[in-house]
């Protein structure tokens, strides 16, 4: 029954509206070239290579043993590296014959929604979830301290400066929600205040000047202390609501078996001092954040944004750093984390073996890691493939094509196995879940808040409205299949969340007047 949910969820959750197009992930082929172009990207400082670590060559070499399926490659390479034909792969070369699921592979967990989560049950209530009214409290406190700065520019003080309250931010936030909507954040401000073209949705809420000003104002902390928080923490001018909405996602939901890690980048060409240049992904510039998402749902477990060269690591290599602090939530509950050969090493799928973390991985791995036998790299027939075993790990090597070879390291899988399709099991295990994060990031684009800024952290602001708007509405479709109820489209759900928060701006006004024509 439970299976029968999960299934019922997955197709709601792939199902999009006709203006909402989401291309799903490339399969592993294509994908490899993009990743070379990102690894090109990533920061050069001597952290980010150290996962290059090599395992011990002499421990390496005695328990290292390869199979290949490519039939005329039958020579004996040493005493401790053989290979075999392609029918006796899990016969000859297997390290195990056991057929029972090994004790690393079992997780014990019910998917979906918790804690509060669990008991939300209209779009108002599962937004707010992630946009709380702690978070809002703040946002107005900081706001209103800047307003009371610039208001002084002023010879009149008309309510267009005056200070503001939860309510108008809610209103605030309702008019980015719907310009997500009806995807208006391109526009100018003029233009989606101007009735002739944009009719009265957005008038009727509030002016175009006291719009443009609450943007302008709006302020996640406090000036006054800013510059000595940011000498040891660069994201301090928002760290305080991104902590919150984090501790939400990580408390509001139970990933499934299979997690995904990835980087998402938050376009955006202003300055910001950990701006960085990525040209594979769609907005290239921007502010790149290290995301944890489950690989079925594709909701944000977790999310680390990369503060560039300065990243206080611990002595830790960068992306063993990563992935560990992403994980933490997950520690010894047996799951497995995909990911890409930026993250993926040698020393650190065998460490997450290991208690506390007790967690398994698939990934891409560079050809260039110390530990890759060279056997593994020689040319050889298309098609084929090749596998190497090193206790727990497996790895393996793919020759989809002449002059390509694509090497992934499973500590989930056991034995070498080849799909109906003719690649490894690994390989289409590795396919099927590697595009969580790349989903979402398409799911927060085809929606988006974003605005045309010069603030970093007002650019995060919208990126954080996108992982909520996103987020809450998986939850939304959880709790709709669990009380047999049929689920919104993504833009029902926002419409629903934006007439609520527009109900309590005019309720606080004391309007009485039905705002027709607003969506």
């Amino acid at each position: 029954m439970a299976s029968l949910k999960d299934d019922e969820i997955s197709a709601i959750l792939s199902r999009v509206d006709d203006e909402e197009e989401v291309d799903p992930p490339n399969d592993l082929d294509s994908e490899v070239e993009d990743i070379l172009e990102i690894d090109s990207e990533q920061p050069t400082d001597s952290s980010s290579d150290s996962d290059d670590e090599p395992l011990r060559a002499p421990n390496m070499c005695r328990r290292r043993r390869i199979h290949s399926s490519d039939s005329s490659d039958n020579e004996r390479l040493s005493e401790h590296i053989r290979s075999g034909e392609q029918q006796q792969a899990a016969q000859v070369i297997s390290p195990s014959t056991n057929k029972r699921t090994q004790s690393r592979n079992i997780v014990h967990i019910i998917q979906g929604p918790k804690n509060e989560a669990k008991n939300a049950m209209t779009p108002l209530e599962q937004f707010k979830l992630f946009i709380s009214d702690s978070m809002v409290s703040i946002i107005v406190l900081h706001t209103n301290m800047e307003i009371s700065t610039k208001r002084e520019k002023y010879a009149a003080k008309t309510a267009t400066v005056s200070e503001t309250c939860a309510d108008e931010i809610y209103a605030l936030i309702g008019l980015l929600l719907l310009s997500a909507r009806k995807k208006d954040n391109h526009l100018t401000t003029a233009e989606l205040f101007d009735s002739s073209e944009s009719g009265t949705k957005y008038i009727s809420v509030m002016s175009k000047d006291r719009f443009d000003f609450l943007l302008n104002c709006l302020r996640f902390d406090d000036k006054s202390t800013r510059q000595e928080r940011q000498v040891t923490d660069k994201f301090a001018p928002i760290r305080e609501i991104w902590e919150k909405l984090i501790a939400v996602c990580r408390d509001s939901y139970e990933p499934g078996s299979y997690v995904t890690v990835d980087e998402q980048l938050l376009g955006f060409r202003g300055r910001c001092p950990f701006r960085m240049y990525i040209p594979s992904k769609p907005d290239k510039y921007g502010i790149k954040t290290v995301v944890l998402c489950d690989s079925k749902s594709n909701y944000m477990i977790d999310a680390i944004p990369y503060m560039g060269k300065g990243t206080n690591t611990n002595g830790e290599p960068l992306a063993s750093f990563f992935v560990k602090q992403l994980t933490e939530t997950i520690r010894g509950t047996s799951r497995n984390v995909t990911m890409d050969n930026w993250f993926t090493s040698v020393p650190l799928a065998k460490e997450l073996l290991q208690e506390p973390h007790k967690l398994t991985i698939v990934g891409t791995i560079r050809s260039n890691k110390r530990e890759i036998p060279s056997q593994l790299l020689q040319p050889r027939q298309t098609r084929s493939s090749m596998f190497c075993y090193d206790g727990n790990c497996t790895l393996v090597s793919f020759r989809p094509k002449k002059n390509k070879n694509v090497l992934l390291l499973s500590t989930t899988h056991g034995i070498g196995t080849l799909a109906p399709s003719g690649k490894p099991d690994i390989i289409e295990f590795y396919n099927s879940t590697k595009g969580a994060v790349d989903t979402f990031d398409q799911m927060c684009h085809n929606m988006s808040c974003n605005r045309k800024t010069q603030r970093w952290p007002l650019c995060y602001f919208y990126g954080m409205l996108n992982m909520s708007i996103v987020n809450s509405f998986i939850i939304r479709v959880h709790n709709n299949v669990k009380n047999k109820q049929k689920p919104l489209t993504r833009r029902a759900f926002i419409k629903e969340v934006f007439l609520h928060y527009l109900t309590w701006l005019v309720c606080s006004n004391n309007q009485n007047q039905i705002m027709s024509g607003v969506i």
